[in-house]
């Protein structure tokens, strides 16, 4: 969380209002922490939170399952029915006959059932996300509660296999119930910003201005040096000024590569039993992060090569810093370009200039090739 107070604190402020926000970048950039951060803020203030995953929900059953769930948690009588349900590995029919259970259902609905019984949101998912996508409003007017609700990549809504139906319809359905679902306030948070920007910002858009955007503020270089500065004293590691700018240098401003060379060279001083952070410690350090992410970038060159017959030959010339045109038709290029953009596995910084999203990455394939 090394230069993101800043950005907690705006946030959580304006949900704390009753307003909407929209954070919208590319992944490992500190979104998701910035956001279990802000929801951890408001909970300790006594808000209800809500939080759900996109990216690891496949269908709308299962995302109706998961909001109900996330939502009754919030009373702690249900929170233990809940755990208890779980923990058995199975539905127990004894489950719906709990004094909570009942209480529950006969004020919210016994559509609320679908939390406990894996499975019975499949026989009505629409009807069921509906009912979802309303309860924390209905738990917020019940229970004289604020809450707040966090779906993380969320522009898996757009996602074209359409995991939970039709985009439009659904986004429809959606602004529909929030916006009469009072003492409600929603955080929605992507990686794929073209995407996101695309569900929030045209005027034929369901969910147009239905949240502001928030941009995450670039953490500089000054702030990196003093941040993992501390965390080293904090550990009673000596830490030369020359390997703390050489961290930040490799990870180029980019939080987590930031970080995990950090925590890699720190992790080199436990492992060679010394307390002394060098520019040696730091070679080390990014070294092990490369290989860290090793499987992770091979993945990722599998993906662009079935992204774009190009799509290769340009992330190699980008990442060595090439003319990525040189002998290639332009149009072939562009749209490799394009492709690897909307993979989010490069951004546009000003036309004609693209930045890796992942530096480990850009080493990565600048190592790798010529086109592997």
């Amino acid at each position: 969380m090394i230069g993101r107070e800043l950005d907690v604190r705006e946030i959580t402020a304006t949900l704390a209002g009753g307003s909407s926000v929209v954070l919208a970048g590319a992944r490992r950039t500190g979104k998701t922490s910035v956001c279990d951060a802000v929801i951890g803020r408001l909970g300790k203030r006594g808000a209800y939170t809500v939080a759900v995953d996109l990216f690891r929900i496949a269908t709308a059953p299962e995302l109706a399952e998961a909001l109900v769930a996330a939502t009754i948690a919030n009373r702690s009588a249900l929170r233990r029915v809940l755990h208890q349900t779980r923990r058995a590995g199975r539905f127990v029919a004894d489950t719906l006959q709990t004094s909570a259970v009942v209480k529950s259902k006969a004020q919210l609905g016994e559509e609320i059932e679908i939390a406990f019984r894996p499975g019975l949101a499949a026989r009505d998912p629409e009807g069921y996300l509906d009912y979802a996508l309303a309860l924390p409003g209905r738990i917020a007017a019940a229970d004289g509660k604020e809450i707040v609700v966090f779906f993380d990549e969320f522009q898996e809504i757009a996602s074209p296999h359409q995991p939970y139906g039709d985009a439009d319809r659904l986004t429809k359905r959606m602004r529909a119930i929030f916006q009469r679902s009072s003492g409600v306030s929603y955080l929605f948070a992507g990686s794929l910003e073209h995407l996101m920007r695309d569900l929030f910002t045209p005027v034929h858009r369901a969910l147009h201005q239905f949240g502001g955007f928030h941009d995450l503020r670039p953490i500089d270089r000054d702030t990196w040096i003093t941040g993992l500065a501390d965390r080293f004293v904090a550990d009673d590691c000596t830490v030369e000024q020359g390997a703390l700018s050489r961290i930040v240098d490799y990870g180029e401003l980019h939080p987590r590569t930031t970080m995990l060379i950090a925590q890699k060279a720190h992790l080199t001083t436990v492992e060679l039993d010394t307390k002394t952070v060098d520019l040696e410690i730091v070679e080390q350090g990014l070294l092990a992060a490369l290989r860290v992410d090793r499987v992770s970038h091979e993945q990722t060159v599998e993906r662009i090569r079935r992204l774009h017959k190009l799509g290769l030959v340009v992330a190699e010339r980008l990442a060595r810093g090439e003319p990525v045109y040189t002998r290639l038709p332009r149009g072939g290029v562009r749209r490799a370009l394009e492709a690897l953009r909307d993979a989010a596995i490069i951004e546009s910084r000003a036309r004609g200039d693209w930045k890796f999203s992942n530096p480990l990455l850009r080493r990565y394939l600048a190592e790798i090739g010529p086109f592997s």
